[in-house]
């Protein structure tokens, strides 16, 4: 009997495991949300997301350098907006911006709040980046980009402002509704030229990091 109940138990266990699978795929394929309402927005900083999303260990594996300029694209209200600043410091700059003018007001508070005067909100369409070629050092998405429609054009964007080189960082985590698996944002990436540095495991996610194409 014990080896009868330990067998269902597996069966159990194997099907729960199954399911979650093919809910998080069907998800990341068919079941894109878009950008989190202003009106959810606390939930971005829910105390709990430091379990999963710990600041500063997910940015110190992005590799900012101080004195960088470096873009936070879909910063929302600003979770890692304000540790970002303070490493690039006084001299580099954090350009954070977000389609949803209601998030860049939340971000300008919080900035205010903490006395960062060196990151900048700025409004803006992944899509259409309103920054100039080759004028960022580093750029990082942090559960963003599954939200973007067209993303195979949100990384062409990127790879046209960032300099030859530059560092671009993603982190994803399975509690996101738009979550990316690491094999398509794998693919993605080479695809468009990104030579992948380094894939790490956080809590129910993952973090990456690429280089983008020299000149």
């Amino acid at each position: 009997m014990r080896a009868l109940r330990f067998a269902v138990y597996g069966l159990v266990a194997l099907w729960a495991l199954l399911s979650l699978g093919a809910f998080v795929w069907l998800r990341e394929r068919y079941g894109r949300g878009g950008p989190i309402p202003v009106s959810r927005a606390g939930t971005l900083l829910h105390p709990l997301r430091g379990w999963l999303q710990p600041v500063r260990p997910i940015l110190d594996k992005f590799g900012l350098e101080r004195g960088a300029t470096v873009l936070e694209l879909g910063p929302g209200p600003g979770y890692f907006s304000v540790e970002a600043a303070r490493i690039v410091g006084p001299g580099g700059r954090i350009i954070c911006l977000d389609i949803q003018p209601g998030m860049l007001q939340m971000l300008a508070g919080r900035l205010e709040e903490a006395s960062v005067t060196n990151a900048q909100p700025l409004a803006g369409d992944a899509t259409r980046l309103p920054l100039a070629d080759g004028s960022v050092d580093a750029a990082y998405l942090v559960t963003v980009l599954g939200e973007i429609p067209d993303r195979v054009q949100a990384l062409r964007e990127l790879q046209r402002v960032l300099k030859p080189g530059g560092v671009l960082s993603f982190s994803e985590s399975l509690t996101d509704p738009d979550y990316v698996f690491q094999a398509s944002l794998r693919d993605l990436c080479r695809a468009m030229g990104f030579r992948e540095l380094s894939c790490s495991g956080e809590r129910l996610g993952y973090t990456m990091t690429f280089a983008a194409p020299q000149a």
